[in-house]
């Protein structure tokens, strides 16, 4: 009798502690922002599957339905919280309110190896190292002043550019002209230049664009990790992990010879940004070693170079779609031209109605529509809705 009044009461106290629990836990369950129906263990990835459209027209579409007027969507790509945010107020709220919270970046399979394990400025986490090897790259290639300075560079490829495709259409034999490899080309000797002075010529300028290509599609395609982390091995099955060791070789050994024809290079000529890296390297190794120059490179390289050729060609594509926008462009030029023989950097800010075509044509094509995926270092409040940390944001 006593052993059975034990046990009711034990079974009791049981019951209301599990009640207890759960009314508790729901009452602290976080506010997150709307989101669609999910499935079991790929919680929303099927959104992004279906249908032919980009991830990006997919969260376009899915933040019209959900997101409502607060511009915010949660979501769960696999094992990993996602939080969308698709409106202005809400962005300037995040920048603004939690600028050091949205500050760091996610973990990208991918980007481990190419970026020198996470030694770049795209990839890295936020804190004193992000901020360094930032001022680094700001200081002494994007400042107004750097930046300037490389105008004979640009305005030197962009007339070897035209001059190759008057040449194709001259003489009996017209050859077709295939614009997105010009304006590849014409990006990367760009950079090449700009980098460390010189073009990469003949097989040496197929190299890197081979290596650049790779580089590219390794870090932009989906990865069955950056979703699922538990799931790692399936990427040495599938061949990914052999492919990113294969291409960080070439890369490696690429950019080991660029630093060693700089060790040599002669006092009086004029210094280019892999140049300004050793300096600084030589004044504090600690801050900036071998691999964050590398990763440093990789950056600009990969930044520097599809996304100028991508406005190119979508630009083009656009003004041969409509005809009388050209029309208007072509005269806008040839008004400013007035018997010169090309058009000088000078001489852009005149040009008022092509750079309104050239932004029209960006928010039409945006070269990396979602950009670099950022991650919450802590909880916070956005809107009105708990964003957890270790959330990814688009």
């Amino acid at each position: 009798m006593i052993l059975h009044t034990i046990l009711s009461f034990s079974l009791i106290f049981l019951i209301v502690l599990f009640l207890l629990r759960k009314i508790f836990s729901e009452n602290k369950r976080p506010l997150l922002p709307p989101s669609p129906k999910k499935l079991p263990i790929i919680g929303h990835l099927h959104h992004l599957l279906i249908g032919n459209s980009p991830p990006h027209h997919a969260l376009h579409r899915l933040s019209g339905q959900y997101a409502g007027g607060g511009g915010l969507m949660y979501l769960q790509l696999g094992s990993v919280p996602t939080l969308v945010v698709s409106s202005a107020d809400a962005a300037r709220e995040i920048f603004r309110d939690h600028d050091v919270v949205f500050s760091s970046r996610p973990p990208i399979y991918g980007g481990r190896k190419m970026s020198y394990n996470y030694a770049d400025v795209s990839l890295s986490p936020y804190g004193e190292y992000w901020r360094q090897v930032r001022k680094v790259l700001v200081v002494h290639l994007l400042s107004a002043k750097r930046v300037q300075g490389f105008a004979a560079v640009r305005e030197a490829e962009v007339g070897r550019m035209i001059e190759r495709i008057v040449e194709s259409c001259q003489g009996t034999a017209v050859a077709a002209v295939d614009l997105s490899e010009a304006a590849l080309s014409l990006s990367n000797n760009v950079v090449c230049r700009v980098g460390f002075q010189k073009k990469r010529d003949g097989g040496g300028e197929a190299r890197f664009h081979r290596i650049l290509h790779e580089t590219q599609q390794l870090l932009g395609e989906p990865n069955l990790a950056d979703f699922f982390p538990g799931l790692n091995w399936v990427n040495k099955v599938n061949g990914v992990d052999s492919r990113i060791e294969k291409n960080f070789k070439e890369l490696d050994s690429f950019f080991n010879e660029v630093l060693e024809e700089h060790c040599i290079k002669r006092s009086d000529e004029e210094e280019d940004f892999v140049d300004s890296l050793l300096r600084i390297q030589k004044e504090d190794f600690q801050t900036l070693s071998t691999e964050s120059i590398k990763a440093l490179l990789v950056d600009v390289f990969v930044a520097g170079s599809d996304t100028s050729a991508s406005t190119i060609v979508w630009t083009m594509a656009e003004l041969i779609k409509n005809p009388s926008i050209m029309k208007k462009a072509q005269s806008e030029v040839r008004q400013l031209l007035k018997g010169k023989k090309k058009v000088s950097e000078s001489d852009l800010p005149n040009l008022k109605y092509l750079k309104l075509v050239v932004k029209e044509s960006l928010r039409f094509h945006p070269p990396v529509p979602l950009l670099v995926p950022r991650e919450t270092t802590d909880k916070c409040t956005v809107g009105g809705y708990d964003i957890p940390s270790k959330t990814r944001v688009f």
